[in-house]
């Protein structure tokens, strides 16, 4: 039996085609598309046509994107770089507070420049009071920054709602969104938004690892942080990845929306079903919250142990996110879950190839290791 893999929010599994794209990119432009012969005009043709399918998807203009080499970097450009463009009139900066590491560990530098930072800590059921975000929001705010979905237990804000409300409050602070979790899955017309700007990645839509793109509203102030030849229009230079870009764009261009999530809900609700008749088993994710995330806690088991024995019987999970594997999850104790909770946390992820039968084997062995494993 091959092995089951419920981590997906950490990245999926590329797509054949995508992986052949890459390959055939390589072969067919590998020339630098910032060169003035023929062979780096078509190259630069090509990347064009690609930024242009991902503007599609967003619902935004083609100059409105620019390729990046990931979440992480498109989140660093859009916070620091709106930040340090208006702290002439202030210095306030108000985010949700179960960021992912790539915003809240940027704010956490940003403060050491003089920057106030004020954290919307979740509720205990894992959603944010947006009334709370707005009420901190003034005429010295320069920043709001709202994750669309959480990484680590799926909940959802409506940031097109947000950002307009407080737009109305304050016209010039900026409106940035972490949208690596959602891009595809919950669709948004950035074109019809106050939102200024957001962060996307390929490889949470079977798309390669270290590509991804900014989404900046055309008219939109911001500094670049990165400087070099000027390439991406100034904001993120360096040579571009055709390749990747070219992968990215075809990754989006397949990927199933509707049906992907509808069928998605059903093996969620399912997973949650089974849980239920786990004693003692608690689910931390919210009721409303995404298709594609659920996270539990069985306490009195270490959730490394958990993770190992499922590791061992050929399924694959995780304890939080990807890129804080040696910390306890920020999200929940973030929501103010007891240490029990925390330290026993599992996250499952899914995707377009997750079946009824995954979940089945692994509530199996969760029920076997909650019977075998000691207990701590």
């Amino acid at each position: 039996m091959g092995m089951i893999y419920l981590d997906n929010a950490a990245t999926t599994m590329i797509e054949d085609t995508v992986r052949d794209e890459i390959i055939r990119v390589l072969s067919e432009y590998n020339h630098n598309p910032s060169a003035l012969y023929s062979d780096g005009f078509k190259a630069a043709k090509h990347l064009e046509s690609s930024r242009k399918t991902i503007a599609e998807k967003l619902h935004c203009e083609v100059e409105e994107v620019y390729f990046t080499s990931g979440g992480t970097e498109s989140n660093n450009i859009a916070l620091v770089g709106s930040a340090r463009v208006r702290k002439n009139f202030g210095n306030e900066i108000v985010v949700s507070g179960y960021e992912h590491p790539s915003v809240y560990m940027t704010l956490e530098a940003l403060s050491k420049e003089g920057f106030k930072v004020h954290e919307i800590q979740p509720q205990g059921d894992g959603t944010v009071d947006i009334g709370e975000m707005l009420s901190s929001v003034n005429d010295r705010t320069v920043l709001v920054s709202a994750m669309q979905v959480n990484n680590e237990i799926g909940s959802i804000i409506d940031v097109v709602s947000l950002a307009k409300e407080v737009k109305l409050i304050n016209t010039r602070t900026a409106f940035h969104s972490d949208m690596v979790q959602g891009f595809m899955k919950y669709p948004v017309d950035l074109k019809h938004s106050a939102i200024d700007t957001a962060a996307i990645s390929a490889h949470k839509i079977h798309g390669p690892k270290g590509i991804g793109a900014l989404y900046v509203r055309k008219g939109f102030h911001i500094e670049p942080i990165i400087h070099g030849g000027k390439q991406e229009r100034g904001l993120r230079s360096g040579t571009e990845n055709l390749a990747f870009a070219s992968a990215f764009a075809l990754a989006s261009t397949i990927y199933m929306t509707n049906e992907t999530t509808a069928g998605l809900q059903e093996i969620n609700e399912y997973l949650r079903a089974q849980l239920k008749t786990i004693d003692g088993l608690v689910i931390n994710s919210p009721n409303d919250g995404s298709a594609y995330i659920l996270n539990f806690s069985l306490p009195s088991f270490k959730s490394e142990t958990l993770l190992h024995f499922l590791d061992e019987n050929g399924v694959l999970v995780s304890n939080g996110a990807a890129c804080s594997k040696l910390n306890s999850s920020h999200t929940l104790l973030s929501m103010g879950l007891n240490s029990s909770l925390v330290e026993s946390s599992i996250r499952v992820s899914f995707s377009k190839d997750t079946l009824k039968n995954d979940i089945d084997t692994l509530v199996e062995l969760i029920k076997i290791a909650k019977a075998k494993l000691i207990r701590t």
